[in-house]
C-alpha cells in the first residue's frame, strides 16, 4: 500500500504546470494627448519554466493607427515569469469627437487556462483644447452698416494669429433676421466654413446685399465661430464675432414735398366748363438745373417738375402723369373733331427733352421711368445728409416719325361749323386712337436712353440734391447743338456726363 501511493506521487510531480490567465490595467482610462503609455498586465498565477505565446484580441470603438498605436497581437510571457506588459500608445486627434473605447481581450489557448478578467476596457478620452501654442483665428473685421438699397458687397476676413501648416477649415455660425439668399449672398463660405491656406494668416468671403423694397428695414446678421470641431486653432476671446446691420430708414421729404410746393392743377377731364380739377392727385414741384459749363455755374432747367413719393419705394421721387380726356362741353371743345386726351407730365426731371427735338406731344410729352427718378439713401435716421442714387435704367422718349413734320402734327386744322371756325390739330384724333398712351401711337417712334448709375448726395437742410448723372445714347435723333451742348460735362463717345442740381420749388402762383 505504501509502495502504490510513492508512485503516485511521482507521477504528480511530472506534470506540466498550467497557469491561469487574467488581465489587468493601471488605470481605466488615459487622454489622447498623453505622452507616456497606459501598462496593461496580463498575469499568470504560476511561472512555467518555458516562454509561451497568448493571443490577444482587439474590439471598441477605438480605431487602431488612428487613435492608438499598433498592438501585437500576441503577447510573451517569460520563462519563470508571471507577467507580460502591453502599452497603450494613445495617437492624439486634433479632430474634436466622442471618447473613444478599447477593449483587449485574452484568446484561450493550450498552454495556460482563463481566469478572471480575461478582457479589460480601456478608454481613450478625447482632448477638446487646443495646444497653448495654437493659433487663434478672429474676425479682422469691424461691424458693418449698409442701406441694402445700395446692394454693396462687404468682405470680411477671418485672420489667424501666426500661420499653420495644413489648411485650417474654421466652422462659423450666422444668425439673426437677415435671411441668406433673400436679403443677402455670400461667396467664399462652402457649408458655412471658410478654408485658411497653410502658411497664410487668413481668408475672406464676401456678403452681397440685395435689395427687396423692404424702406424701413432694420435687420442684421451675426457671423461668429461654431465649436472648433479640431483642437489645431483656438477662438480668440475678443474679436470673435461681426454684425452686419441692413438699414434702410425713411427719408424726409419735407423739404420738398410740403404744402408750399404742393401743385394743385391737375386737370380732370370731362365736359364740365369752367375745366374741372382732379384734387385726388398728389404731386410736388421741384426745380431743375443744369450746370453751364460756359457760364461755370446752374442755370435753370424746369420748374415744371412734378413728384411725389413712389408708392412702391418712399424713398424714391417718382414722376406724375396725368393724362385725361377733354369731351365736348371743355373749355373750347365744341366739337367731335375737339375731343382729345391730353398728358400732364411732371417727369423728365434730367430734361432729356432738350436734347431731343422732334418728339411727339398730346399738350406735353411722355417721358417716365420704370426705377424712379432719385432715390434717396442713408444709414442714420437722423441724418441731415445722405447719398442721392440715379439707378440704372432706360428712358425710352417718342419722335415723331421720319417724314412727318412737326407742324403738321400741331398746326390747326380749320371747319366751319354753321359759321363759326373751329379748330383742331392732327394729333388730336391720334389721341383718341391711343386713349392718351402716347406709346401706342402709330406715328411714333422710340427712343432709348440708357441711364447709368449716378451717385450724387442730398441735403434736407438747403433742400438740395447735387448728382453727376452719366447715360449713353446712340439714338441718330439725339441732337447735340449749340443750344444744349454746354451743358454736357464730359462725353465719350455717345456717354454723355451732366451735372444737375435739384431743389425745393419754393412758393409759386399759377
Amino acid at each position: 500500500m505504501v509502495a502504490a501511493i510513492l508512485v503516485a506521487s511521482c507521477s504528480s510531480d511530472d506534470d506540466p504546470v498550467i497557469p491561469k490567465l487574467s488581465i489587468t490595467a493601471e488605470v481605466a482610462e488615459i487622454s489622447e494627448t498623453a505622452t507616456s503609455a497606459l501598462i496593461v498586465k496580463v498575469n499568470a498565477d504560476a511561472p512555467t519554466e518555458v516562454a509561451y505565446s497568448v493571443g490577444v484580441k482587439l474590439t471598441g470603438s477605438a480605431v487602431e493607427g488612428v487613435n492608438f498605436q499598433e498592438i501585437a497581437r500576441t503577447v510573451t510571457i517569460g520563462a519563470n515569469k508571471t507577467s507580460a506588459n502591453i502599452f497603450v500608445t494613445p495617437i492624439n486627434v486634433t479632430a474634436i469627437e466622442a471618447n473613444k473605447n478599447l477593449i483587449i481581450e485574452l484568446q484561450p489557448g493550450t498552454a495556460y487556462d482563463l481566469d478572471t478578467p480575461s478582457d479589460v476596457n480601456i478608454t481613450i478620452v478625447d482632448n477638446a483644447n487646443p495646444p497653448s501654442d495654437a493659433p487663434e483665428v478672429s474676425f479682422s473685421t469691424s461691424n458693418i452698416i449698409t442701406n441694402p438699397y445700395m446692394e454693396e458687397v462687404k468682405t470680411i476676413t477671418v485672420g489667424l494669429s501666426k500661420t499653420f501648416a495644413t489648411d485650417l477649415v474654421i466652422p462659423l455660425t450666422i444668425d439673426g433676421d437677415l435671411v441668406e439668399d433673400t436679403d443677402f449672398e455670400i461667396a467664399g463660405l462652402i457649408n458655412n466654413e471658410i478654408t485658411i491656406p497653410a502658411g497664410t494668416y487668413g481668408a475672406d468671403f464676401t456678403v452681397t446685399m440685395k435689395y427687396t423694397g423692404n424702406v424701413g428695414m432694420d435687420k442684421t446678421a451675426t457671423f461668429g465661430f461654431a465649436i472648433p470641431s479640431v483642437t489645431d486653432y483656438a477662438v480668440k476671446a475678443t474679436e470673435n464675432s461681426v454684425s452686419l446691420n441692413a438699414v434702410d430708414p425713411q427719408v424726409d421729404f419735407s423739404a420738398w414735398f410740403n404744402t408750399t410746393n404742393k401743385y394743385n392743377y391737375y386737370f380732370a377731364g370731362g365736359s364740365a366748363n369752367p375745366d374741372p380739377r382732379n384734387s385726388n392727385i398728389e404731386g410736388y414741384r421741384v426745380r431743375s438745373y443744369y450746370f453751364n459749363t460756359t457760364d461755370n455755374d446752374y442755370a435753370s432747367m424746369s420748374s415744371s417738375n412734378y413728384f411725389a413719393k413712389n408708392e412702391n419705394d418712399e424713398n424714391q421721387w417718382k414722376e406724375v402723369i396725368n393724362t385725361y380726356k377733354k369731351e365736348i362741353g371743355y373749355s373750347r371743345v365744341n366739337i367731335a373733331e375737339q375731343e382729345r386726351y391730353e398728358i400732364q407730365n411732371g417727369g423728365d426731371l434730367f430734361a432729356l427733352r432738350k436734347f431731343f427735338p422732334r418728339l411727339a406731344k398730346y399738350g406735353q410729352q411722355l417721358i417716365t421711368t420704370e426705377k424712379g427718378w432719385v432715390r434717396f439713401v442713408t444709414v442714420d435716421a437722423d441724418a441731415t445728409q445722405g447719398t442721392a442714387i440715379i439707378p440704372e435704367q432706360t428712358i425710352t422718349l417718342y419722335n415723331l416719325q421720319d417724314g412727318l413734320e412737326m407742324t403738321s402734327w400741331t398746326e390747326s386744322i380749320e371747319k366751319d361749323v354753321e359759321g363759326v371756325t373751329e379748330k383742331y390739330s392732327f394729333w388730336y384724333e391720334d389721341s383718341r386712337n391711343t386713349q392718351g398712351d402716347l406709346s401706342q401711337s402709330a406715328y411714333v417712334t422710340p427712343a432709348e436712353v440708357q441711364i447709368h448709375k449716378s451717385v450724387g448726395t442730398y441735403n434736407l437742410t438747403t433742400g438740395e440734391v447735387f448728382v453727376d448723372l452719366k447715360f449713353t445714347c446712340t439714338d441718330p435723333s439725339f441732337t447735340k447743338d449749340d443750344t444744349n451742348e454746354k451743358y454736357i460735362l464730359k462725353q465719350e463717345g455717345d456717354t454723355y456726363t451732366i451735372q444737375l442740381r435739384f431743389n425745393y420749388y419754393k412758393e409759386h402762383t399759377n
